[in-house]
């Protein structure tokens, strides 16, 4: 049976990860389609991440008193028909209205998925098993977001319609093989209350102990930084090279296998060399090559860059949330909700940021203002590591 909710979980990280990072190789696309300018189309990233962010923050504690593989099902189902119905969207204020909606659907899935596995699965393989269902995100960068780039290719509306109906799938299997993951204690109309009055405290309580708003500031900076390039390169590579939306999907396809290695030997580095250097040398190495991409002379070059600021930034991401559970050994799941917040406001900010200075100022000023980001979360994260740790596996 672990096998089977490991399937499926894997399986829904997928799609959700395909359907997050899908927007930015059509991005060039559905600027022609919708015939809009860039600050526009950056809001069709823009719009998906502010859906989910509004809604990560009181999803989680709320659905503690929940069924959650009712909430999870309802999330889903609502997650492949907005996600289909974009497919369908001839106009933009459409498209901007389901891919809001999708974000919604979305911010009901991922933490029902990461509160059911402690109580799916035993302690001793908790920890496996988030590893294994966070590569579904991690694989959707080089297998799902290339795809559809090849279906886009043939037409625009595939890829959507491809993960919708692929949604559907995963419903149907949350639906028919998933037990029942009730509360301890049934909800009262009370209780949902108190909860819901609680949830703010809860974020008060966090952000008060030492050092924790510095660190989700840093990690909002950093995904900002780090969305702002990445809401616009396939636009840049449209413009600069004359990509096409299935070529663009190539490049992604480099991108993704540098984060998927970067995340995959972050906890051997993190052992050999300790937090603070790793950070040291990710967030400086990516400052160095985001600020250097735009004057790359060739294609080909630019695609091993690239490849190597997502290996930095796989490298980063594992390590990054790893010390924000640090700040609390009772408050994990508020932490995870704030830290998913953040990244999707980080991803709203970027989009939106990228959107005017590409049409202003072009490509460069993102680069550096993606490098600005690293450089902030490095100041804000570094420097006040104990040295203590260096060589120890923190």
């Amino acid at each position: 049976m672990e096998r089977r909710y490991l399937a499926i979980f894997f399986y829904t990280m997928f799609l959700i990860g395909t359907d997050t990072f899908i927007i930015s190789p059509l991005l060039p696309t559905l600027r022609e389609l919708y015939h809009t300018d860039p600050t526009q189309t950056g809001w069709l990233v823009g719009s998906y991440a502010l859906g989910y962010a509004l809604f990560a923050l009181f999803v989680g504690p709320l659905s503690d008193g929940w069924n959650r593989k009712r909430v999870m099902s309802l999330g889903m189902l609502g997650f492949a028909l907005s996600t289909m119905a974009c497919g369908f969207a001839e106009h933009y204020a459409t498209m901007l209205v389901f891919r809001f909606l999708a974000g919604i659907c979305s911010a009901f899935i991922g933490p029902q998925i990461w509160a059911a596995i402690p109580a799916l699965f035993p302690p001793v393989r908790i920890g496996k098993a988030m590893g294994i269902v966070m590569t579904g995100l991690t694989v959707s960068q080089f297998v799902g977001v290339p795809l559809g780039s090849f279906l886009a290719a043939v037409d625009i509306s595939f890829p959507f319609l491809a993960v919708g109906a692929a949604s559907l799938l995963a419903w149907g299997l949350i639906l028919c093989c998933m037990p029942d993951l009730k509360p301890a204690a049934p909800p009262s109309d009370t209780g949902t209350k108190n909860r819901l009055g609680s949830i703010w405290p809860r974020y008060r309580d966090l952000l008060t102990l030492p050092g924790a708003a510095r660190y989700f500031l840093a990690y909002f900076c950093f995904m900002t930084g780090f969305y702002a390039f990445f809401s616009f390169f396939g636009m840049w590579l449209a413009d600069q090279y004359a990509q096409s939306v299935s070529q663009i999907g190539i490049t992604t396809v480099y991108a993704g296998l540098g984060n998927t290695v970067g995340s995959l030997i972050s906890g051997w580095l993190l052992e050999k060399w300790g937090r603070r250097n790793v950070l040291t040398v990710g967030f400086m190495a990516n400052a160095l090559l985001f600020s250097a991409l735009p004057h790359v002379p060739s294609l080909g070059f630019v695609q091993v860059v690239i490849s190597f600021t997502f290996f930095f930034g796989g490298m980063l991401v594992p390590i990054v949330m790893g010390l924000l559970q640090t700040l609390s050994t009772s408050s994990r799941g508020t932490i995870s909700s704030l830290a998913n917040a953040c990244m999707y406001a980080g991803t709203l900010t970027g989009s939106a940021l990228s959107g005017m200075l590409y049409h202003s100022f072009g490509f460069i000023a993102i680069t550096l203002i993606t490098s600005a980001g690293m450089l902030a979360a490095y100041f804000m994260y570094v420097p006040r590591l104990e040295k203590k740790r260096i060589g120890a596996s923190v």
